[in-house]
């Protein structure tokens, strides 16, 4: 039993040092020294495992490297019925909305385009055709069709889409308007992401400086955030710490 309760004592002692170090509320100390070992437990979960998924949820999905198979559903099947029989860009983009939700990008990208091709003032399918472009990997082929979408509706999807068309011009290496296109989104919206690679952009091109002036801002803007914004971007604010160590910053 003695052995258990060591290792029980080790891993609360190590969420406690995580705790302090990520200046997480003081409340989680005392949960876990109130509900040992439970609640180290809890907050590994809550706290420490959580962030490590990469910057939170992923608005523009990753590309899939395989591609996915190909199981009708009883909603596909129905809406393919529906587009035989009435040919709506509505049904087009919904359907192109369910195989991107599956990763299906090829077939999703078929859908959308379909759904623009018969209504081009239909924002959600530009939209769904840019991120299924994105998550197939055309990168510059999405880029384009989020340009058009941004001609129509600059803050489409609360800034989201425009933070994706950032992405794509620096997925695709057109480095120069990816950097114009970060800045956009940093002057209208709180994206972090968009911070830290505004930031590595510029190291790039040599404006060391400037690189780390953005990355300070990047850790400034975080102090005030409210907790679940905080846990959101905290990918981001860790990777902005580690820069600045790189470069022998050391930030209290």
């Amino acid at each position: 039993m003695n052995i258990f309760i060591t290792i029980g004592l080790v891993f609360m002692v190590w969420m406690c040092i995580d705790c302090i170090q990520r200046k997480e509320h003081f409340i989680w100390i005392v949960i876990m020294v109130v509900l040992f070992p439970v609640g180290a437990i809890i907050y590994y979960f809550a706290v420490k495992n959580k962030s490590k998924s990469k910057g939170g949820a992923n608005i523009f999905p990753l590309p899939s490297p395989k591609p996915q198979k190909e199981i009708e559903s009883e909603e596909t099947m129905h809406l393919k019925d529906l587009i035989n029989k009435h040919h709506k860009a509505f049904h087009y983009e919904k359907l192109g909305a369910v195989y991107l939700d599956q990763k299906r990008y090829d077939l999703a990208i078929t859908q959308f385009q379909e759904a623009v091709n018969k209504d081009p003032e239909m924002k959600e399918a530009r939209y769904g055709l840019g991120k299924s472009l994105h998550g197939a990997g055309e990168f510059t082929k999405a880029a384009e069709v989020l340009e058009e979408l941004i001609k129509i509706d600059k803050k489409y999807d609360y800034g989201n889409a425009i933070f994706g068309l950032a992405e794509c011009y620096r997925l695709a290496g057109m480095e120069q308007k990816a950097m114009e296109t970060y800045k956009t989104v940093i002057d209208s919206f709180a994206f972090f992401k968009a911070y830290y690679h505004y930031g590595r952009l510029l190291d790039k091109i040599g404006q060391k400086q400037e690189a780390i002036a953005q990355m300070k801002s990047l850790i400034g803007s975080s102090q005030d955030l409210p907790e679940y914004k905080l846990e959101k971007e905290r990918y981001w604010i860790e990777e902005a710490y580690k820069f600045l160590r790189k470069n022998g910053i050391e930030l209290a």
